[in-house]
């Protein structure tokens, strides 16, 4: 019975071109459960084995002239449906490769903006505690550390002995990391 059920699809298959939609309605009709299933199978997805099966039969629809050539309609049908099922496959594999790029992406922006507003709140913070310090050390420490000047040249453009400014450095640096400390 399996050869006569091939043998007939096989024929409307073929008429399909000629017939039109009455025959075209019972290819679907015939194809249209098993094709779902396989389709639903491999992607396991409701929604998308009902998108594949639509393109598939548009395919077939459209393809009808080549089909009703075919020496094998039947083998030319389950090729469509094959072409289709990988064919979404490849384009979920896309959209999911690039949703997962723009979620890896996105959260190195979130981090990237974290550690910007973090590292502006630490720079509001010590500047903050360097206004602090006596006039002389705040002088010093922001020539060391913010105009990144030697000792020496700190020290020739201020008159006073290398000695002097690493004295008012280190008591500058020690006065921050008390008062760090305690913010943090």
């Amino acid at each position: 019975m399996h050869q006569d059920v091939s043998h007939d699809i096989n024929v409307l298959l073929r008429q399909m071109c000629q017939s039109g939609e009455q025959t075209f309605r019972v290819v679907y009709d015939h194809y249209k459960a098993p094709f779902y299933f396989t389709a639903f199978k491999i992607t396991h997805s409701g929604p998308i084995a009902e998108e594949i099966i639509q393109e598939v039969f548009v395919t077939i629809w459209m393809k009808r002239d080549l089909i009703a050539k075919s020496e094998k309609p039947e083998g030319y049908v389950i090729t469509i449906l094959h072409n289709c099922i990988y064919s979404r496959y490849r384009q979920l594999a896309k959209e999911r490769k690039l949703n997962l790029k723009m979620q890896q992406t996105g959260d190195q922006s979130e981090n990237s903006i974290e550690d910007l507003l973090i590292e502006k709140e630490n720079r509001t913070i010590l500047e903050n505690v360097i206004t602090q310090l006596p006039p002389r050390q705040k002088l010093i420490y922001r020539m060391a550390k913010q105009e990144d000047m030697s000792r020496d040249e700190i020290a020739s453009k201020l008159n006073v002995s290398p000695n002097t400014v690493r004295n008012h450095l280190a008591l500058a640096v020690e006065y921050l990391r008390t008062h760090l400390k305690r913010v943090f």
